[in-house]
């Protein structure tokens, strides 16, 4: 019995007649959704792509040319996978970069332990740059003049005389016997110069033509060199054609005076890079002194020659007062 009915009927659904209730209308069952289509299938990767990335590691040379290949194929099919082709690209771009500088800086450290160390001489510094030099035409300008002659000679007779601008011998030198010492006997010979080499040139000749038992001759030579080296070149010639005639006798012909050996002396150092020589001729009451010296790309080429003299030491001494004036007269 239904507890909600005790009579056995509801009081609703009573009927007299006895006639059955209507049945209640069917339930529809909940409509079936139909499950969501699969997504479509996806492009693989382009395998090229994978294969640079991977490469890049391993062999970056050829990571780069697969991953060329693959950005090539890539933009004309569409594939997926640019993203790692440009990234195997990349790195293996990197990797090379790095192994080349490896490389270079492996040489060069290689290089630099082969070479011999090279024990530096004590004091030795960069090459200083050249130094002042005169010009050519300034030359004659160094020589001292005739007043300065007269202080440095103590003789006030002195006249200036002949010059000459370009190496040559006087026409009162006459010859020698011994060639190659007349760079010994005589300043400003061609013979003993090297004249293509020159830039400038002046020598000038003073004496004293009014004392003849006592007078003093000077001949000053400047030569201008393209540089101090071109100028030592040039002194060098010279002491070396010294070095030979010195201690030895030379005989000079002169015009209306005939043969005179000249003895000569051996070269000495005066001090301040000046060299000289003495010369005596025999049978005359002569003293004479050559000097040379060079400063900067000048050459300094002397005579000095005093007669009636018995102190044998003047002639060089006078030399090489006036070789100082002179060099104190050259830049540097």
């Amino acid at each position: 019995m239904n507890p909600q009915d005790p009579l056995g009927y509801g009081p609703f659904s009573y009927d007299p007649l006895g006639r059955v209730p209507p049945a209640a209308p069917p339930v529809a069952p909940p409509p079936v959704v139909a499950p969501p289509p699969p997504p479509p299938n996806r492009r693989p990767v382009n395998p090229l792509a994978t294969q640079s990335l991977v490469f890049a590691f391993l062999s970056p040379p050829v990571g780069a040319i697969l991953g060329h290949l693959a950005l090539a194929r890539i933009r004309g099919t569409g594939e997926p996978g640019r993203n790692r082709a440009l990234a195997g690209v990349g790195l293996s771009y990197a990797f090379v970069t790095l192994a080349v500088v490896a490389l270079l800086g492996w040489a060069t450290l290689t290089a630099f332990r082969s070479t011999p160390s090279r024990p530096v001489a004590p004091g030795t510094t960069a090459a200083a740059p050249p130094g002042p030099t005169v010009a050519p035409g300034g030359v004659a300008s160094l020589l001292a003049g005739v007043g300065d002659l007269k202080t440095i000679t103590d003789d006030q007779n002195l006249e200036a005389g002949q010059t000459w601008d370009h190496p040559a011998r006087s026409d009162r030198e006459g010859t020698i016997d011994r060639p190659e010492c007349w760079g010994a006997i005589a300043p400003g010979t061609p013979d003993a110069y090297s004249v293509d080499a020159l830039f400038g040139y002046y020598a000038a000749e003073f004496s004293d033509t009014r004392s003849l038992l006592k007078s003093v001759q000077v001949i000053q030579a400047a030569a201008a060199f393209r540089d101090a080296p071109a100028a030592q070149a040039q002194l060098q010639k010279l002491q070396d054609g010294w070095r030979q005639c010195g201690g030895t006798t030379v005989s000079v012909t002169i015009p209306e005076a005939g043969a005179i050996p000249f003895s000569l002396s051996a070269p000495a150092d005066a001090g301040n890079g000046i060299t000289t020589l003495g010369l005596t001729p025999k049978g005359l009451q002569v003293r004479s002194a050559r000097a040379i010296a060079a400063k900067a790309n000048v050459v300094v080429d002397l005579y000095v020659s005093y007669s009636g003299t018995t102190d044998a030491d003047r002639p060089r001494a006078t030399a090489v007062s006036i070789a100082n004036f002179v060099l104190n007269k050259i830049p540097g």
